[in-house]
């Protein structure tokens, strides 16, 4: 028992940290729901919607980085390790300021459109540019098992972006300042990567051997970028076509992601880490599911205050969504670890559904909650029986004679 822990304290340790994270996080947004308006608030949570949204490449970033590395890794394939992180650094360099630049340039017409503060809007871009680096680190942390420093660097963007948003908050800067010190707390955590990736950073920068990847590679980030964008529009178009919660374990998504890639990579099974996840999951986010299910209106009052009382008829029904598009996550980091990128299709069209109700069908923010519940339900049963479709398939390929 001993040994295993020993073996395994990095992925332990990703999980400890990302609780604290996780309660940074809270702080974060328990001090904001306090320090600013009412209006201000809702600002600033269409503006982490709008993040999330428009940072397309982040989660698809790190997953595809994620999985990519863990493959060559699996392989002791070093010599494309290298020229795969030489390659893409430079990518994703370039295609992140060139984002972020046009937000900027962009900024005036954006926050008129989303009657958001043009200020928010080009700190919005800066932190597109800073988020996308960081996520090829949190990817290469990932895909390399680094999960120690994974955690710390979780830590570090946590504890920052509170320290730093309630600072400038407090200074005057109201929504701005809060949203600022998220962007400058996401440059200081990609400080913090640097460290550990240091050497394979040089190695690959050193590295003058040529493998031929650029054609599976360039495919595998187009089709991880048509999941995992879906899924990020999926979990956060609500919040700005109306004011979202979404809570979930992403230490465990971010295990499950390395563990299915490798295994996958070896021809071993893949199940059992997919199923300690969604077990895992249930045992957490479930628990804070039925507490707003129980009490709704206690724990929103204690999260947010007493100048939200419309928020705890709607927190029920955002709890069990939320719970489902956490479990939603872990299926997701499954099927990308596994290269199995179909699922991108149904989230796809998950998201066309979710756009067209909210926008013809959504009156009130009951409304609004129950739409986004239904559309979380029924991708969350998709994917299921997609999992069970291909799981059929694969025992028949195992039993048929050779």
């Amino acid at each position: 028992m001993i040994a295993r822990a020993r073996a395994n304290s990095g992925a332990l340790w990703l999980l400890a940290a990302t609780t604290i994270a996780n309660v940074l996080g809270f702080g974060y947004q328990l001090v904001m729901a306090r320090l600013l308006t009412a209006e201000q608030y809702a600002i600033l949570i269409a503006l982490f919607g709008v993040l999330i949204l428009e940072a397309i490449s982040s989660q698809v970033i790190q997953s595809a980085t994620a999985k990519l590395t863990a493959q060559y890794r699996a392989r002791g394939d070093e010599a494309a390790l290298h020229q795969f992180v030489r390659r893409w650094s430079l990518r994703v360099a370039i295609a992140m300021a060139g984002l972020a630049l046009s937000v900027i340039a962009f900024a005036g017409p954006i926050s008129v459109g989303l009657a958001l503060p043009a200020l928010a809007v080009t700190f919005l871009g800066v932190s597109l540019f800073f988020a996308g680096t960081m996520t090829f680190a949190l990817g290469l942390l990932q895909g390399l098992a680094r999960f120690g420093w994974m955690g710390s660097v979780l830590i570090v963007q946590a504890g920052a972006r509170l320290v730093l948003g309630v600072a400038l908050v407090l200074l005057g800067l109201g929504v701005n300042g809060a949203f600022a010190g998220a962007a400058a707390a996401i440059a200081v955590s990609v400080l913090v990567a640097a460290v550990p990736l240091a050497p394979l950073l040089r190695a690959a920068r050193r590295s003058t051997v040529v493998v031929e990847l650029a054609a599976s590679e360039t495919r595998f980030f187009a089709l991880a970028a048509v999941v995992l964008l879906a899924y990020a529009a999926l979990t956060n178009i609500d919040a700005v076509l109306a004011p979202a919660v979404l809570f979930a374990p992403i230490a465990v998504g971010f295990l499950l992601l390395e563990r299915t890639a490798r295994a996958h990579a070896r021809g071993e099974p893949t199940e059992r880490a997919l199923f300690l996840s969604l077990g895992l999951v249930l045992a957490t986010s479930g628990v804070a599911a039925l507490a707003y299910l129980v009490a709704p209106a206690f724990f929103v009052g204690l999260i947010v205050g007493s100048q939200y009382p419309a928020t705890a008829s709607v927190a029920p029904i955002y709890g069990v969504a939320a719970l489902s598009n956490a479990l939603l996550n872990l299926w997701i980091s499954y099927f990308v670890g596994r290269g199995e990128m179909r699922v991108g299709l149904v989230l796809a069209l998950a998201v066309v559904a979710e756009i067209v109700l909210l926008v013809s069908a959504a009156t009130d923010a009951v409304s609004v909650a129950r739409i986004v519940l239904l559309i979380a339900l029924t991708t969350q049963a998709v994917a299921i029986v997609t999992f069970l479709i291909e799981r059929s398939g694969q025992t028949n390929v195992a039993l048929t004679p050779r």
